[in-house]
């Protein structure tokens, strides 16, 4: 029996509004010529469609969802400045919120998710309800 871990990039929040970029590690058992992770809870999932030049507001994800990029480009960017683009098979969860009894800061809270080129298809599924 082998394992590796899978690493995946998540959008995290501090829980103060702030949003940062994080990872999550899903190990993957199995030999040489399969590997499969345990199973994962998930409630429902969406499929998206967006065509450029789609720009997303400022927000923040509320539920951990896990984003698969079936094709096209996605950057998400922080109010820190700091982005990262998703393209085709890349996956990412976004899992920024805010904490009970904090408010969405314009200036500090969220990301924002802009399609580079063509149209963006994605798959979206929320793995838990906060």
């Amino acid at each position: 029996m082998q394992t590796i871990n899978k690493t995946i990039p998540c959008i995290t929040s501090d829980g103060r509004g702030a949003s940062f970029f994080s990872t999550r590690e899903i190990t993957l058992n199995g030999d040489s010529s399969w590997m499969l992770s345990d199973q994962q809870q998930a409630i429902n999932f969406r499929l998206r469609s967006s065509a450029s030049p789609y720009e997303s507001t400022w927000h923040v994800a509320g539920d951990p969802t896990l984003l698969i990029i079936l094709s096209g480009e996605l950057e998400i960017e922080l109010r820190s400045g700091k982005s990262q683009i998703f393209s085709a098979g890349d996956m990412f969860i976004a899992e920024d919120y805010l904490s009970d009894g904090v408010e969405f800061n314009s200036n500090v809270s969220g990301h924002r998710a802009r399609v580079l080129g063509g149209d963006v298809q994605a798959l979206h599924l929320k793995l838990e309800k906060r």
